[in-house]
Formats: structure tokens, C-alpha cells, sequence
């Protein structure tokens, strides 16, 4: 006697095997590592929002499969840290919270901090025109100040830069680029000053005035200013070679293999910064207690463009700016970049923290509104 027809039993064939697949796929949630750190001494913070928070990171990892780090901190004090998934999935190497990743345009911020701290020494003015450190820069009209708020105008050196350069097979660098826009003259988006225009290249300017200003690499004067003195220790840039690099996350785009590095990688301050969350809460809480640069420089560069709490564009200086229903200021900046995703949020009237770095393409970041419900 038969017990299934032809069809019947290719229905319970596919039906065995969706439930197999999704036994593996929770399975492969499941068993990607998880680093807790716990967090030891007494807290300002009511423990019951640590455990409603540790509850949201576990939910959200296993569901997600997240691979990368997460740190929130409040007042001072780490809250919640933890890391999960594979910094090189090949080699089954988990991320770690000292696990360098790429910031991609989060690294704005260490742009933007550099040019203030120079300001603040007396070698630049946000009124300087770029022509003051590259006279033959061929864009007239742009000052210091309007690279910072993203109104130059320039044309994407990530477009003009796949037309121009043939030979991909070497990472170029910000001199390349600024002699590339001297000879090539791309046109221009706007002129200056005449709207917001997010634009890297504007920061990749801003970085090769600190060269030119300082006398030294990029890299070299956020070392030595920035990384050595906050004690930065996982951080550093992408055309650095170190001790550091070789802990790196890899990005990838489907866990698959991770992403080549490509020819634009070199180009600095829009992007290229690799560093840890720890590093971040450490900048994060430098910029609290004014080790880098004065209040009342800060509070310039927190200012947003527009005053009105509605505006899509809110940008100060390194730092994208909102204002909640009830009032509340964020200041906070994304990225991505060949696998890479990070986010850095800060709330300065709870100075409290929120760190999001991962390294795959696929899946999200933990949603930054829900978890500052959770806290306030």
C-alpha cells in the first residue's frame, strides 16, 4: 500500500527540509561567540536599565547574528560591553572588545578635533581659504569652515577617481587626489557655501591641510595627539603597518570571503581610522573632560547648521546633530565602508555613550532611538 503519492511526498521532502534549515540557520546564531564583559563595582545607573539593556543586546544578537562590538556607557562608566561573531570568519577568530574595526566616516570627528586643536594653537583660522595651504588648488571661494560643515561643494574623489585612475591595484593617497583635482579640474557640484552636501572629499582636504599644517602624516599627528595621549591603545590608521593591524576585523559582505582592499582605501580623514569600542569610549569621555580641546571649542563644533529641531541636515563639525520631541540633544555619526558599518552616539546631557561597530554587510546596526527610550 502506498503511504504518499509522488507529490505528497516531495511536499513533505521540502517540508523537512525547510525545517532543517531553519534549525541550522538558528543554530549558526547560536553558536557564533559571544564576549560579556562584566562590569564590576557599583553603579550611579539603576541596575534594572543594565539588565534591560543586557536583555536587548542578547535578543538582538541571537536574532541578528551580529558580528562586531557594542559598548554603552554612562556618566563616566561602562554600562554594557560586549563583543560577538568573527573578526576573520575563515579562521574562526571571534571579535573581541579590543578588536579593531574600520570607522569608516565616523573617523570624521578625528578629522574635524585635528583641525580645532591646530585653530587652538594659533595655526589656522576656520576663515583660512584652502588656497592659503595649496595655492593652486583650482576651487576658489571655500574656507576651512565650510569643509568642516560639509558646504563646499566639491565633486565625490570616490567617483572622479574610479573615471580617472585606470591602475586599481595600488591604494592611492591624499596627495594623489589633491594633484588629481590641481591637473583634472572635475567640476564641482555647487558653489561654495550655497547648500550641505555631505561630502568626503571635503575631509580628505581637511586632512592634507593638517598635513601641511603640522608638518607631519596624518596618521603621525592623530598618534601622537590623539591616540598616545588617550591611551588609544587598538587604534590606528589603514596605511599603517603595526602591532595593532594584525588583530583587525576583517569586512566582509556575505560571510563569505572578506572584502579586498581597493585602491581608494589610502585616502584619509573622511574614512581609515581601525579602533576598538574601547578606544571610542576613551575618546568619547576625553572630549567629556576637555583633554583635547577647550568647552567652549566643543560647544562650536556641536552647533548645528540649522537651529530648528526639524532639520534634515543638522551638521556641526565632525558631528551630525538632533534634537528629540522632548528637547533632548544627540549628537552622533554612522559609516560604512567595504563591509564595515559603525555608529557613535553621544548624549551630553546624560553624558552617556553609545558604540556600534560591526563587520559584515549584511544585518543592522542596534537602533539607536529604541535603546535611548530604554535608558531616559
Amino acid at each position: 500500500m502506498k503511504l504518499f503519492s509522488v507529490t505528497g511526498l516531495f511536499l513533505v521532502v521540502i517540508g523537512i527540509s525547510v525545517v532543517l534549515f531553519s534549525c541550522s540557520r538558528e543554530n549558526r546564531k547560536k553558536s557564533i561567540p559571544v564576549q560579556h564583559i562584566e562590569i564590576k563595582g557599583k553603579t550611579k545607573t539603576d541596575k534594572s536599565k543594565i539588565r534591560l539593556l543586557e536583555a536587548y543586546f542578547d535578543n538582538f544578537m541571537r536574532k541578528t547574528g551580529y558580528s562586531g562590538a557594542v559598548l554603552i556607557g554612562s556618566d563616566g562608566e561602562k554600562l554594557l560591553e560586549q563583543a560577538s561573531g568573527y573578526a576573520d570568519f575563515q579562521l574562526r577568530k571571534p571579535n573581541q572588545v579590543n578588536t579593531p574595526f574600520q570607522l569608516a566616516s565616523v573617523s570624521k570627528q578625528f578629522t574635524a578635533v585635528a583641525i580645532l586643536m591646530l585653530r587652538e594653537q594659533g595655526k589656522l583660522s576656520l576663515d583660512d581659504s584652502v588656497q592659503k595651504f595649496f595655492p593652486d588648488f583650482p576651487y576658489h571661494g571655500i574656507t576651512i569652515k565650510m569643509l568642516l560643515q560639509h558646504r563646499s561643494g566639491l565633486p565625490n574623489y570616490i567617483y572622479f577617481c574610479d573615471d580617472y585612475i585606470h591602475d586599481k591595484d595600488h591604494m592611492i593617497s591624499n596627495s594623489f587626489v589633491m594633484a588629481l583635482m590641481t591637473i583634472g579640474k572635475p567640476p564641482a557640484y555647487y558653489p561654495p557655501d550655497i547648500r550641505f552636501d555631505y561630502s568626503n572629499t571635503g575631509y580628505m582636504v581637511l586632512a592634507s591641510v593638517v598635513e601641511r599644517v603640522s608638518r607631519k602624516p596624518f596618521a603621525d599627528f592623530l598618534r601622537e595627539n590623539i591616540f598616545e595621549p588617550l591611551d588609544m591603545k587598538d587604534a590606528f590608521l589603514v596605511n599603517q603597518k603595526d602591532t595593532t593591524s594584525v588583530r583587525k576585523a576583517f569586512g566582509y559582505q556575505y560571510r563569505k570571503r572578506p572584502l579586498a582592499v581597493v585602491f581608494l582605501d589610502g585616502v584619509l580623514g573622511d574614512k581609515g581610522i581601525y579602533a576598538s569600542v574601547e578606544d571610542l569610549f576613551k575618546w568619547d569621555q576625553a572630549l567629556y573632560d576637555g583633554k583635547l580641546l577647550k568647552p567652549e571649542t566643543l560647544d562650536e563644533a556641536f552647533m548645528p547648521l540649522s537651529r530648528k529641531s526639524t532639520a534634515r541636515h543638522n551638521y556641526g563639525y565632525g558631528w551630525r546633530v538632533y534634537y528629540r520631541a522632548d528637547s533632548l540633544k544627540i549628537l552622533y555619526h554612522a559609516g560604512w565602508w567595504q563591509g564595515f558599518e559603525s555608529m557613535l552616539v553621544r548624549i551630553p546631557e546624560h553624558r552617556t555613550t553609545m558604540v556600534f561597530l560591526k563587520n559584515t554587510k549584511s544585518g543592522s546596526l542596534p537602533d539607536r532611538d529604541s535603546l535611548i527610550n530604554l535608558l531616559y
